[in-house]
């Protein structure tokens, strides 16, 4: 069964534009699916698939052919018949692509004759392809791991779900009733969704962890996809020396996952220089596992802890490198709060990957403690998120949002994310969500 993705319908409209497209995802998360679905449902297109791990391939066009192996697989010239199109994965491992791809765009575009669209497990960049060979000529998308309401909808339900999604609405201050009643409409999934989350807390969002059903392949499964990123992706980075250093980052990257990043511990637990230190971790963010989130900063400069949270994307690689799959021990030693907000960072990132206006995520904390772990800015816009596994309403964190509000001109709602019951304090400006209806 083919699960519509959340961000679906914006990537199709790439894919229906006259420029290149590239939809970059960590690995294993559905991207080859996407396009091979799109291709389904324009079955009378001429469709040309390659793949940059194809060493044939990748060495044919190496010598400039791309040219050629369009035309072959086509059994067509470009231009000179229906326009053709091409969907190559893996695209950042080939270095000499990218230029003929500007080539052929260049040549061919006012005629409409041929259509890129590229799929990579790590940025286009990581390389120094596209950012000379394809400026103003690139449309840039991204696919996570399944988000709560795919997960749901992939194990539980068949039923999906229409309608604005519940943080596009939240954000209209003046819209209380109208999210009162997406949540309201959302109520008769709750229990499914629920389990969803329990899930998501534990095993993360890939679809081939989330169709087994034992926690043994679960973890064979896990392997297999660190052993394969370590292999294909990062060995192929001829200034990784160490993968044995590599792997250890990623090991104390998901132990303080959600935490500042204390630079000084971290070179001193690898036994490393600071350059190589930097160089690493900037792999993990290229290859779309890691993703750094940096201080707010607004006129109270002198207040603000500068260092960046980091966070490793997937929640099941957090359980097999930490060896905790467990909920209860997750509860008991304090650490489900920081698996909540990974999960909730997906969240956000998948609700921001649905529009083309530019956004960031931050967080906040001033230098006496107080602490807002998400600021969402769409200017001229700025939207506060505390969350909490709790489903209570925590005063430090009611304090933490209020003082935010006070402060940032900008911000005229704050959220409290939890587990307990929906409602809205006008007094406060602060919106109560509970977490299973983020579906």
């Amino acid at each position: 069964m083919y699960i519509t993705r959340s961000n679906q319908t914006c990537i199709y409209q790439s894919f229906d534009s006259s420029f290149v497209s590239a939809l970059l995802g960590p690995r294993r998360v559905g991207k080859t699916t996407l396009v091979q679905h799109y291709a389904q449902q324009h079955p009378k297109y001429i469709w040309v698939f390659l793949n940059m791990d194809d060493r044939a391939e990748r060495s044919r066009i190496e010598k400039n052919e791309l040219m050629a192996i369009i035309q072959e697989k086509a059994e067509q010239r470009i231009g000179k018949g229906q326009k053709i199109w091409v969907a190559i994965d893996e695209a950042q491992k080939c270095t000499a692509l990218f230029d003929q791809i500007k080539l052929l765009y260049d040549q061919f575009k006012d005629k409409n004759a041929i259509k890129f669209i590229l799929t990579g497990s790590g940025f286009l960049t990581l390389h120094q392809l596209s950012a000379e060979s394809l400026a103003g000529r690139l449309e840039l998308h991204y696919l996570r791991e399944f988000n709560l309401q795919e997960s749901m909808i992939f194990k539980w339900t068949k039923k999906v779900l229409s309608g604005e999604s519940l943080l596009d609405i939240a954000c209209d201050q003046n819209n209380m009733k109208k999210l009162e009643e997406h949540i309201a409409s959302r109520a008769p999934l709750r229990l499914l969704t629920e389990k969803a989350l329990s899930e998501q807390l534990i095993w993360g969002g890939f679809p081939e962890v989330l169709s087994s059903e034992d926690t043994p392949s679960r973890h064979r499964y896990l392997s297999n996809y660190l052993q394969t990123y370590l292999e294909k992706d990062i060995r192929a980075i001829s200034t990784v020396t160490d993968l044995n250093l590599y792997q250890k980052l990623l090991e104390i990257t998901a132990e303080q996952t959600g935490s500042v990043r204390q630079e000084k511990e971290i070179v001193e637990a690898l036994g490393c220089s600071r350059d190589t230190l930097k160089k690493y971790r900037g792999f993990l963010s290229a290859t779309l596992v890691y993703k750094e989130i940096y201080p707010f900063i607004h006129r109270s400069l002198k207040r603000i802890v500068k260092s960046p949270k980091g966070y490793l994307f997937n929640n099941g690689l957090m359980s097999y490198l930490s060896g905790i799959d467990d909920e209860t021990i997750l509860q008991k030693t304090g650490l489900i709060g920081h698996r909540f907000e990974n999960w909730f960072l997906k969240e956000l990132q998948v609700w921001l990957d649905r529009e083309n206006k530019r956004s960031e995520i931050y967080y906040w904390r001033t230098s006496s403690g107080i602490e807002v772990d998400f600021i969402v800015e769409k200017k001229p816009f700025v939207f506060p998120f505390e969350v909490t596994y709790s489903d209570r309403i925590l005063d430090k964190k009611i304090k933490n949002l209020t003082t935010f509000l006070h402060e940032e001109k900008n911000a005229s709602i704050g959220f409290y994310l939890y587990r307990g019951i929906f409602h809205y304090d006008q007094k406060s400006r602060i919106c109560f969500i509970p977490a299973w209806a983020m579906n």
